[in-house]
Order: C-alpha cells, then structure tokens, then sequence
C-alpha cells in the first residue's frame, strides 16, 4: 500500500463509519489506507470532545500545511 493523504471524500466516509461504529481495522480496508492511518487520524484530528468530525479534520490539516509552508522559509 503506498502512501497518499487522506482526501476529502475519505474524510466524510471515515466520519459516518466511526460514527456508526465499525471497526478501524474494517474502515481502513473500506478506504484502502493501513490501520494505523486511520488510527492516527482519528486521534490527531478530533474535536475537544474527542469526536471525529471531517471539518474539523480539514480545518487541523490544513493549518498544519500552512504552519509547514511557513517553516521551509527558515
């Protein structure tokens, strides 16, 4: 399985099947990513009430490429 960011659609699909509540390893052979990705998304990438929401995961990569845009200049 080779390495691609987690798009949009994936996102939305991530968000509905947690909170329908199957099984990450089961999700991450739906979305073709390694379990650990989705694991890592899952923790890295959630509200304060640590509920997976697909905006608020957009809104946290998104400033994180920004930070790292910023950062290269250095």
């Amino acid at each position: 399985m080779s390495y691609t960011h987690i798009t949009r659609v994936q996102r939305n699909e991530l968000a509905v099947l947690l909170k329908a509540k199957v099984k990450k390893k089961d999700i991450a052979q739906l979305l073709n990513k390694d379990r650990t990705t989705i694991w890592r998304e899952r923790t890295k990438k959630c509200r304060e009430d640590k509920v997976y929401d697909a905006r608020v995961a957009k809104r946290i990569t998104k400033n994180n490429r920004i930070k790292g845009i910023r950062g290269l200049g250095r």
